[in-house]
């Protein structure tokens, strides 16, 4: 069992499943699955539970926060001890559990000095009368706090309306100004304002560089850090959001990026192809206009193997297309019309040449 209340500082929380027809394992899971949220709160990491058994088991499980690999029995219910300046976290966080499970649960809370409160619910709305009620119930310090904590949990900081509904408060349970300023900096925290709580967390965020980092896992310790803020589950949502649309957005820029790339690249290609065929199309008619008679031919024979010798043809070729002024303008002008520089039109004029001779005999 959980360790005798502390009657100054902490309350105690007893849950446990009245659903008799429910399948045990079932119970069992969302007990546990319940035990690892409230560890998950801010500064409950180290809570003790009590774990108590279906009533078909005589075991009562004792363990921390980290249930034991094998289990002595299934659990129907726990038992939680937590600091009272805890008790609305802690309470919320079971609603939010009660809200997905709907199983009809006795819930205890003992709260100092002497105050224990029973509720049989299977609605959140009706456990968070017990919340309205526990906190009635509070010393002044701690009422206040709650307070303090519940308009930061929704609102992320102290508004206008939350300080003016606070000074009420603050009036009606005794407090002085400066303890009541003290409380108020303690719950915010190292934070004084919303908006540094956003420029914190979205520092945060900065290290996903593309969706897929802000995964399960990553947002579930994103979650934890947004509650030790003490920055509203809306508004890490809205940051969260916000984050995957700017990585979103990025990704969509650089595809467009990298498309508008791809496509100039194409058009660079087939407009170099174009060039290309162009000259070679060009060249090619201007040397058979000017391809020397069947004497030049018979000029470059290669003794040897009794055939036009290709280095020799394509020299023939350019030095009678270099001997004329005018047939040299036409090919400096071909090149500069086709944007081509010199290595690519000598590569060009090889190939028609070389293909030209190979057709010399048929020419």
């Amino acid at each position: 069992m959980v360790e005798n209340l502390d009657s100054d500082n902490s309350f105690r929380l007893s849950i446990k499943s009245l659903e008799a027809e429910a399948d045990p394992r079932v119970t069992h899971a969302s007990v546990q699955a319940l035990c690892s949220r409230i560890t998950q709160l801010s500064h409950l990491e180290h809570t003790k539970f009590a774990f108590l058994p279906n009533p078909q088991y005589s075991i009562l499980a004792e363990a921390t926060a980290q249930p034991r690999a094998v289990e002595p029995s299934l659990y129907a219910g726990l038992q939680c001890q937590a600091p009272l300046s805890k008790l609305r976290v802690v309470l919320r966080c079971v609603g939010n559990w009660l809200e997905r499970t709907a199983h009809k649960t006795l819930f205890i809370l003992e709260i100092p000095p002497r105050h224990t409160i029973a509720l049989q619910t299977n609605q959140a709305k009706s456990l968070a009368q017990l919340l309205t009620l526990s906190e009635a119930l509070l010393p002044p310090h701690e009422f206040y706090r709650t307070q303090v904590e519940g308009y930061i949990a929704t609102f992320g900081e102290l508004t206008p309306a939350a300080k003016a509904n606070l000074s009420l408060v603050q009036h009606r349970v005794g407090l002085s100004v400066e303890e009541a300023n003290e409380l108020h900096a303690t719950a915010m925290g190292p934070f004084r304002t919303l908006a540094e709580k956003y420029q914190h967390f979205r520092k945060e965020l900065l290290v996903c560089k593309q969706t897929s980092d802000l995964d399960a896992d990553f947002w579930k310790v994103m979650r934890a850090k947004a509650v030790t803020m003490g920055l509203p589950e809306a508004d890490a949502q809205f940051l969260k959001d916000e984050r995957l649309n700017t990585l979103r957005h990025e990704a969509e820029q650089m595809q467009q990026q990298a498309d508008a790339q791809a496509a100039a690249e194409a058009q660079r290609q087939r407009q170099q192809q174009e060039r290309s065929q162009g000259y070679r199309h060009t060249f090619e008619e201007m040397v058979i206009d000017l391809l020397p008679s069947q004497t030049v031919a018979q000029e470059n024979i290669d003794p040897a193997e009794n055939r036009p010798d290709a280095a020799l043809f394509r020299q023939g070729i350019m030095a009678h297309v270099a001997g004329s002024d005018f047939n040299q303008g036409r090919l400096i002008q071909t090149r500069e019309f086709y944007h081509l520089n010199p290595q690519e039109a000598e590569a060009l004029e090889k190939t028609v040449l070389d293909e030209l001779y190979l057709l010399s005999d048929l020419l």
